[in-house]
């Protein structure tokens, strides 16, 4: 295994001071799947304050002392590298689902290892010992296995988002879990309410976005954690969960279609549940409206230009969701016609249009609201009709639209 030369560089002066120190969790499993690791963590056998000592030439944060934690920045190709450095520990009693009530330090890196939620996360490395793998990670690996270190309800039952976190790493590496892990999971599976929502709406994301989603979704279904997560709000069908795995991996587009069979109520349960952003919130929502179009329709340019004015900003993310309600192939005139009024520069916006608010302000008495309404009406007008973009013709437009309509 070829560590990095900070990470090297790590272990080797924990060694120099005589600690033990290996590369631990993640970043083991990643390597060994030939997959670069996003960052590492370190395990030795050297205290928090030990660990500030060691390392006291170099900028340090002290991310949990009380856990064992110590960050510790390195220079890597001129950049700031962290590693999270933690004492091998022993973790205390759960009491809420969650957190340990407290830790005790060990100097054996196999306490370290059994306190991990899954094999594949609880293998150690240095260049002197090698690969330390006391739980059969490494096969586990080699079998696509996702299966707890030891047994499943005891490992949910110390920290339920384990649940979670088994469903998401299936769907990232494309791996199986374990019969025995999914009983303890069916099982445990109403302690996920002791989660704290942000937590479960991370996990969620992760999953969603991830290469092969559809297993672990259709697994969490069957064994009601969809349940235990989502209360009285209807699971999305197994065809439903099939066809999002082959969308593009924006999890706003993915999620839009996942909860396309929901009612408006439902679908807001759901998205206040994973505690969204509003910019997430707002775009889902956005994208659900997508299903209204008809792609294969006689005006296909006007259809292509309203979708432009309505997801010109969320283009990709928007035709990932057509593709799931128009299908791949039908959606390719659609998405050509999409390019050719992109290179066109049509009008999709106000701002676009031939005229400005002030143009229409004394016609309309200096009522600003009548002006944004008019504005709205002749951008419809034009979208369908990029022709009518023109000051006096507009100008007119907006004169019969005003008389039109009495807003008094």
């Amino acid at each position: 295994m070829n560590l990095p030369a900070y990470v090297k560089n790590c272990i080797e002066a924990l060694e120099s001071a005589g600690f033990s120190a290996y590369a631990v969790g993640g970043a083991v499993r990643d390597s060994l799947l030939g997959t670069t690791p996003s960052d590492w963590d370190v395990t030795t056998s050297a205290n928090p304050e030990q660990t500030l000592e060691v390392f006291s030439n170099k900028r340090t944060i002290p991310t949990g002392i009380k856990h064992g934690t110590v960050t510790v920045l390195f220079e890597e190709n001129e950049k700031s590298v962290p590693i999270e450095i933690t004492t091998f520990r022993i973790d205390g009693q759960y009491l809420d689902s969650r957190h340990p009530e407290s830790v005790s330090f060990s100097h054996d890196v196999r306490d370290d290892l059994s306190r991990r939620d899954f094999t594949v996360n609880a293998m150690a490395y240095n260049k002197n010992e090698g690969l330390i793998d006391i739980f059969g990670g490494a096969d586990d690996l080699k079998n696509k296995i996702i299966r707890t270190v030891g047994d499943p309800k005891v490992r949910f039952t110390e920290d339920a988002l384990r649940i979670l976190r088994a469903f998401r790493f299936s769907a990232q590496l494309g791996f199986e879990i374990e019969s025995n892990t999914l009983i303890g999971a069916q099982k445990c599976a109403h302690l996920l309410k002791n989660i704290a929502r942000e937590r479960v709406g991370a996990e969620f994301k992760k999953l969603l976005i991830s290469k092969n989603p559809s297993y672990a979704l259709n697994k969490m279904v069957e064994l009601g954690v969809w349940d235990a997560i989502f209360e009285n709000i209807p699971a999305p069908t197994e065809k439903t969960i099939y066809k999002i795995e082959n969308l593009s991996r924006i999890f706003e587009s993915r999620l839009a279609c996942l909860t396309s069979e929901l009612d408006q109520s439902s679908f807001s349960d759901l998205l206040n549940s994973l505690r969204l952003s509003n910019d997430e919130k707002r775009l889902t929502e956005r994208l659900r409206g997508v299903k209204c179009f008809d792609f294969g329709g006689k005006e296909t340019e006007i259809c292509a230009r309203r979708f432009l004015h309505l997801y010109n900003n969320a283009l990709d993310a928007a035709l990932s969701v057509a593709e799931f309600f128009g299908g791949t192939e039908e959606m390719m005139p659609f998405k050509r016609m999409i390019l050719e009024e992109s290179r066109k520069r049509r009008p999709l916006g106000i701002s676009d249009l031939a005229i400005r608010g002030g143009d229409i302000l004394p016609y309309c008495e200096n009522d600003y609201s009548l002006v944004g309404k008019t504005l709205s009406h002749l951008l419809a007008k034009v979208i369908d009709n990029p022709s009518l973009n023109k000051r006096e013709e507009l100008i007119e437009m907006a004169k019969n639209y005003i008389n039109m309509n009495n807003f008094d």
